[in-house]
């Protein structure tokens, strides 16, 4: 069995794509974080380069995220210093601290991996990574300060799955998709994922064979597990909200 490349078909051409602005809307657990880390490393530690600036929601997400980074550059052999931890006391956007992930590189930029929103981005430079997008409060506010580095040529780049049809992030793709916002959208399904290599590059890591039956027993246990929930966690397809909201096509079409 030959091995698959460490990166996937579609997160070679998410990495490729160099749109100011750039969205993708996906499945859960198909490496695309991973492989933002993998660019933004390459990014930093380019002396052409500049700052990376992670928003995730959660700490867990924002050690991850470093150590993917931290992992990307050991692997290019990049000239970097060891991680570094820090908290910025009351500086989020609800008043909590923020837990800080920052590795510096030689070139003198940094990535840099928050737990939550910074009070203020209109201060830094660079590209911001605004990960699973649709479950951060505010989202339009945070996109709207991110936004604000682009003036400088800095870049932004927002992921996530879907948290709903009324979610801030899925009027974004809507509006994409009606071009009305000049954003490149990405989107790969589990099953998308799947015939690209997703199933093999796991069964590499897991030290497992892998075969056409496995591959659809996989599918179908994950498919289970997420249960109700499987064609918005899995298949991109946003829940319908319950209650009196009403679709923003809906409001639009009246």
């Amino acid at each position: 069995m030959s091995a698959p490349p460490v990166l996937l078909t579609y997160q070679q051409k998410w990495i490729s794509d160099t749109s100011p602005v750039k969205v993708y809307e996906k499945s859960r657990r198909i490496g695309i974080s991973w492989a933002e880390a993998a660019d933004d490393a390459l990014y930093a530690a380019s002396e052409s380069g500049d700052d990376v600036w992670y928003i995730g929601y959660n700490q867990d997400m924002a050690r991850e995220y470093i150590e993917d980074a931290a992992f990307w550059s050991r692997n290019y052999q990049l000239a970097a210093e060891e991680m570094e931890e820090d908290v910025l006391a009351d500086e989020g956007i609800d008043g909590k601290d923020i837990q800080v992930y920052r590795i510096k590189f030689a070139s003198g930029n940094k990535v840099t991996a928050l737990s939550s929103r910074p009070a203020n981005l209109r201060g830094k430079q660079g590209r911001v990574v605004i990960d699973e997008a649709a479950f951060h409060p505010d989202l339009a506010g945070l996109i709207k300060a991110a936004l604000a580095l682009l003036m400088w040529g800095g870049s932004v780049r927002i992921i996530s799955t879907h948290d709903g049809e009324d979610n801030h992030f899925n009027e974004i793709i809507q509006d994409i998709l009606a071009g009305k916002l000049p954003y490149s959208l990405h989107r790969i399904t589990i099953d998308d994922a799947l015939d690209q290599g997703l199933y093999e590059r796991i069964c590499l890591r897991l030290g497992k064979t892998p075969s056409p039956e496995g591959k659809a027993a996989w599918r179908a246990e994950l498919f289970k597990m997420y249960g109700d929930d499987a064609d918005e966690e899995l298949l991109c397809i946003a829940s319908q909200g319950g209650g009196a909201y009403l679709s923003r096509a809906l409001i639009e079409s009246r």
